[in-house]
């Protein structure tokens, strides 16, 4: 049902009506778990408790949240909608619980982490829950375009991302430490015709079959800016996904590119740096500026200054660039 105040407002106006909180958070709890028996186990409470404090949201407003069908619950265009805006809700009520948590001395709840390849971010997860075991983490991977689109959506607390060297992150939304900065190779065959040279220049790559990530990737944003720079001009013959491109390099399909920390120990492989232009990329963490003093969002950010305080031989000593 729909709730209201008691009482006009002093100038006659009707009351307000709002929405009940353990109905938001039972249609929330089934928007994530996907059916309402989960969503029961995620708030300790009974299935028909949950059926019924939906129900009820739906009928307040007259509208259709979730579709369900012989295959499970689905939402609905309103009820998507809806979705984004209580994990905003919920992203911040864990704010709030994680303040009045610290206020007594202790920090608890849990993390939600978002980064790209998995070297980027196990080092800074196995710091962090050294120092705050209570803590729980998860962690969900993908390129850097997803990552930011995971913290302005709610769905991740922090982010660990790349860029190419030299640009921030493309969000004044977000709050950035930088902590490490990777050398962009290529790497061939062992059996391919470069596979005993100490490394290649650009121009050699113009008439090389090219094995790419996909354009959200940000070593291959990086080469790009560093070829069209040189004024060389390239195309890729294969784009796919970080092991793929290890895999068709692997089948002798063309030259791929990686950076020299992610390159893989596989045999098959041969690492080539670029000789004539400085390529690279940096690891930054990020999260939204509205969000950076939520405690465990700070104590993230303050662990991740310390790392790249604590590895000077990976970090540049050119100062940080400012967010458009």
């Amino acid at each position: 049902m729909i709730a209201t105040s008691s009482e006009s407002g002093p100038d006659g106006t009707e009351p307000l009506q709002y929405v009940g909180f353990n109905q938001l958070r039972s249609f929330h709890a089934v928007a994530r778990a996907g059916s309402v028996t989960k969503a029961a186990r995620m708030l300790f409470i009974s299935q028909p408790t949950v059926t019924i404090q939906l129900r009820q949201l739906e009928s307040a407003y007259g509208v259709e949240l979730v579709h369900r069908t012989p295959q499970g619950l689905h939402l609905t265009d309103v009820g998507r909608a809806l979705f984004a805006l209580t994990e905003r809700i919920f992203a911040l009520e864990q704010d709030a619980v994680n303040l009045l948590t610290k206020a007594c001395g202790a920090l608890t709840g849990e993390l939600r982490v978002a980064g790209v390849a998995p070297y980027f971010v196990m080092r800074l997860l196995a710091a962090f829950s050294r120092r705050y075991p209570a803590i729980h983490l998860s962690l969900s991977l993908g390129n850097s375009a997803e990552v930011i689109a995971g913290l302005r959506e709610y769905r991740a607390d922090v982010g660990v991302v790349g860029q190419p060297a030299g640009h921030a992150p493309p969000d004044s939304r977000l709050e950035a430490v930088r902590y490490s900065r990777q050398r962009v190779v290529l790497f061939v065959h062992r059996d391919h015709r470069w596979a005993g040279r100490e490394g290649v220049e650009l121009a050699e790559l113009a008439d090389e079959p090219l094995i790419l990530r996909e354009p959200g990737s940000v070593s291959r944003r990086a080469l790009e800016e560093a070829l069209a720079a040189a004024g060389v001009k390239v195309t890729a013959d294969l784009e796919v996904g970080r092991e793929g491109v290890w895999e068709a390099v692997a089948a002798d399909l063309g030259a791929g590119i990686t950076t020299e920390v992610e390159f893989p120990r596989d045999d098959r492989l041969h690492m080539l740096p670029i000789l004539d232009a400085d390529v690279a990329t940096d690891a930054y963490v990020i999260t939204l500026r509205e969000r950076r003093e939520a405690p465990l969002i700070r104590a993230f950010m303050s662990l991740a200054a310390e790392v790249a305080a604590d590895a000077p031989a990976q970090a540049s000593e050119e100062p940080m660039p400012k967010l458009r």
